[in-house]
């Protein structure tokens, strides 16, 4: 059956769909001390809200911090509560002078500040906060391509294996440097430095990274379409091993892939390792037509979302059917380590569903100037995979102007481990 691009929208219901810019950038005054990992207020605990025991599996999502008398006050949108959160932040944490929110995992956020490289990990919850190791010695990928513009000091992701404060020993932290080019590990209690993974033959780069707690690995998604498997468990020695190139390319997504842009995310869901894929339309107008003639006006948007599940025994990815998910719902965004949790009547999540938040770059650190800029780059909601329907959240506690204004784009985070 042949597909029209206008027709292949119209078949993608969407209820109001508002979503920001990427890059998460927080404005302050004066940075933390640099030096090896400690903690800040180990035993300190968040006055402003209590994590309750039907918060600890419940998402929030990260928006746009506030700025009073000098310091930063991280916002965060409870789900299950339908309100906004505002931890208080610790002194240190609120006087960072300028970071970028380059993950959200177990609970933690992984902050870069580009303007002296200081890379912290903070738990908004209970105040703590690790100095990790510099990334400005980190090499560029053997292979890759460098330009005079090209800057190695970012992370497009880190992901933790754990809550340090669960496992001091044996918590790993998991980053992919700058453009995807290199994969880099520590031991965020303990290690001085970050150790740097890669084939010095091939010219792989990364997509996407998350960890298989059942089976105590990492996970990582290539560009030229594999799946790598790592144990990091030694600092000295990690441990690689491949898993089968896979192909999603069928009839349907061909279509899809052409008139979109295909983005990967890595997810594990109880027993299983799923590839979820995600399709972003770049030209949309407000109408949800797509290719309009006032580009200006147009912007970027979730269609469709597609799952493949790995079958070890064969050794392959393999497409599953619309009800796969059942109770189950995935979280998915540009910098948040993806989770699968089960809906529940405490946790006011939609079964069957795939919570998502903007998956790709959109401007600079600033994320845009103005509202039109702001407006193109926006896309998070709710895809439900059983009737392939796209909406928002029907209760956000804003008003639609102030979801036109948000930049930079929300990051999903758990007060809790889930995974």
């Amino acid at each position: 059956m042949a597909f029209s691009s206008s027709s292949l929208l119209r078949s993608i219901s969407r209820k109001g769909i508002f979503g920001s810019s990427s890059n998460y950038c927080i404005l302050g005054k004066q940075s933390v001390r640099s030096g090896s990992s400690n903690w800040l207020n180990r035993r300190a605990v968040c006055t402003a809200t209590t994590a309750s025991r039907n918060q600890k599996f419940s998402p929030w999502l990260m928006l746009p911090p506030e700025f009073e008398s000098g310091s930063t006050n991280y916002k965060f949108y409870s789900v299950p509560e339908n309100k906004i959160q505002t931890p208080i932040p610790s002194d240190a944490i609120s006087n960072l002078r300028l970071t970028c929110c380059r993950g959200s995992s177990h609970g933690w956020l992984a902050l870069l500040s580009p303007i002296n490289d200081h890379f912290v990990l903070y738990n908004p919850i209970s105040r703590n906060h690790i100095n990790l190791p510099s990334i400005v010695n980190l090499a560029p990928y053997p292979g890759a391509h460098l330009t005079s513009d090209t800057t190695w000091r970012d992370v497009d992701k880190l992901i933790l294996s754990c809550s340090p404060e669960e496992d001091e020993e044996n918590c790993r932290a998991l980053i992919i440097n700058g453009c995807g080019n290199a994969l880099a590990f520590c031991c965020p209690m303990r290690s001085k430095e970050w150790t740097i993974i890669w084939d010095k033959e091939s010219t792989t780069m990364y997509r996407d990274c998350v960890y298989f707690a059942r089976l105590k690995l990492f996970f990582v998604l290539t560009n030229d379409y594999k799946v790598e498997t790592w144990d990091l468990m030694d600092l000295s020695s990690p441990k690689r091993i491949k898993v089968k190139q896979y192909d999603y390319i069928t009839s349907v997504e061909m279509l899809l892939y052409v008139l979109s842009e295909p983005i990967e995310h890595l997810v594990v869901a109880g027993k299983d390792l799923l590839v979820v894929i995600q399709y972003i339309m770049s030209y949309v107008a407000p109408d949800g037509s797509c290719f309009p003639s006032d580009k200006d006006k147009s912007r970027e948007m979730t269609i469709r979302f597609e799952i493949l599940k790995y079958d070890p025994k064969k050794g392959k990815f393999n497409h599953v059917d619309s009800s796969y998910l059942g109770d189950l719902a995935i979280f998915v965004g540009m910098h948040s380590h993806a989770v699968a949790i089960k809906a529940t009547r405490n946790n006011e999540v939609k079964p069957n569903s795939i919570y998502f938040t903007d998956a790709s770059y959109t401007g600079g650190l600033e994320g845009g100037s103005d509202d039109d800029d702001l407006l193109c780059n926006r896309d998070f909601g709710i895809y439900n995979y059983l009737d392939k329907t796209v909406s928002h959240f029907d209760d956000y506690p804003l008003d639609e102007r102030s979801l036109r204004d948000m930049s930079p784009a929300p990051i999903w985070f758990f007060p809790s481990p889930t995974i």
